[in-house]
């Protein structure tokens, strides 16, 4: 197939987080099935611009990748010459995958895809649930004029476009079924992305953090990998830790990540943790690339992600593959067949709660080594990105299929 993906940022705009790491394991996995698999997006990164060639294909990992230039609003990603390439060429593809919502890229190539008659899905990766949205609303991340715009767009074109989208493509039956009070017209299907997987060596590169920072020696690691955000629960985890470093002292946190758009948040969670007397416990190490992250994975104990809303949580999946146990909250999407299977555990957001289970977990050496491997072993299973972007482009097809005879893809209630 000859398939377009649209986004407002790719690779390398790691700052982004998991959208863009996803989207470009997608679209590389998916070129290397036989796929023809173009890229639109932006060169925005954060307040700078990407350095990157404009205007011209660009090769990543089988992928043709065109960044066009930002402009004002950046906020909304604005991009002029992106609107002009996708009335240029979009119904030269199959299907136009698109990527996000409340920003210019989506409205424009959803725009270009029904005047050219092109079936497209949008991926909201988690946007339209609407406890994010609410609390989004109460001040989590987003200013006034950021909440207006956003209740703006969900009562204007926003809903245009996901209600003529061929298909709305969730990354978990937790996102799609959260996102029901949207009243959405268009057929849903929920379908989980993959997880990159640690070559057998890769662990082996990269910093020894333990050597580099000596208050992690003899500890055990209980370690945060993910962006400084108020929806992801760092807090709660400080909170958790602060009661449970009263009880005993044999453990250190690693925070892995930064506040990118939230400098402000990142600033409060240092200043949470020296209330709570965790600067001796609590290490705030910021971004990490691939190499060390894996690094770290391999010299911690424990992973924790105390989520209030997560569509796909692809550090915890990455976890998972690198053998590390897990302890998440019920707000993360995949919280359900975790906790079915029996490869990680659930607590709640409850920071008295969600101490005691990390100390069990800290307390049990066999329990959390047998939890890592199972984990391990239910990723290369059900999350390897050979199988889950084999299910999208089979998802694709019938799209495709459906557009072509006038029966568009039925509502799923499963992920799978």
């Amino acid at each position: 197939m000859n398939i377009l993906h649209v986004i407002p940022s790719f690779a390398p705009a790691w700052r982004y987080g998991g959208t863009v790491t996803l989207s470009l394991s997608l679209t590389r996995e998916l070129a290397r099935q036989g796929h023809d698999v173009t890229v639109m997006t932006t060169n925005i990164d954060g307040p700078t611009n990407l350095d990157v060639p404009l205007k011209t294909p660009v090769p990543v990992d089988g992928v043709k990748v065109w960044y066009y230039p930002v402009q004002y609003p950046r906020w909304y990603c604005f991009s002029p010459a992106l609107g002009r390439a996708l009335r240029q060429q979009v119904d030269q593809f199959d299907i136009v995958h698109i990527h996000s919502v409340f920003l210019w890229p989506t409205t424009v190539a959803a725009f270009w895809c029904r005047r050219r008659r092109v079936p497209y899905l949008i991926s909201p990766h988690g946007l339209l649930d609407p406890t994010n949205i609410k609390k989004a609303y109460e001040g989590w991340s987003a200013s006034i004029a950021s909440r207006l715009k956003k209740w703006l767009y969900l009562k204007t074109i926003g809903k245009l476009d996901l209600d003529r989208a061929t298909t709305v493509l969730f990354t978990s039956s937790v996102e799609m079924e959260a996102s029901r009070a949207l009243r959405l017209r268009a057929p849903q299907l929920a379908l989980p992305l993959g997880a990159d997987m640690p070559a057998e060596d890769e662990s082996a590169n990269g910093i020894m953090w333990r050597d580099l920072y000596p208050s992690l020696k003899d500890k055990k690691i209980v370690l945060y990998m993910s962006r400084l955000d108020p929806k992801k629960g760092a807090d709660i985890l400080l909170s958790a830790l602060g009661s449970l470093s009263a009880r005993r002292q044999d453990f250190a946190l690693v925070v892995a990540g930064s506040g990118s758009g939230n400098v402000e948040y990142e600033r409060r969670l240092k200043s949470l943790a020296r209330d709570l007397d965790l600067q001796d416990i609590a290490l705030f190490v910021g971004m990490v690339d691939n190499a060390n992250k894996w690094a770290l994975m391999r010299e911690a104990d424990l992973f924790v992600l105390p989520s209030h809303q997560e569509a796909f949580p692809n550090a915890v999946i990455e976890a998972m593959a690198a053998g590390l146990p897990v302890v998440i909250s019920p707000g993360v999407g995949i919280s359900e067949e975790i906790r079915e299977a029996g490869v990680g555990l659930v607590a709640s957001q409850d920071p008295g709660d969600l101490a005691n289970v990390i100390e069990r977990m800290l307390s049990d050496d066999s329990y959390r080594r047998r939890l890592g491997e199972d984990g391990a072993r239910f990723v290369r299973e059900h999350w390897s990105w050979e199988r889950t972007s084999g299910d999208i482009a089979r998802a694709y097809e019938k799209v495709v299929q459906g557009w072509q005879s006038g029966s568009p893809e039925p509502i799923r209630t499963k992920a799978g």
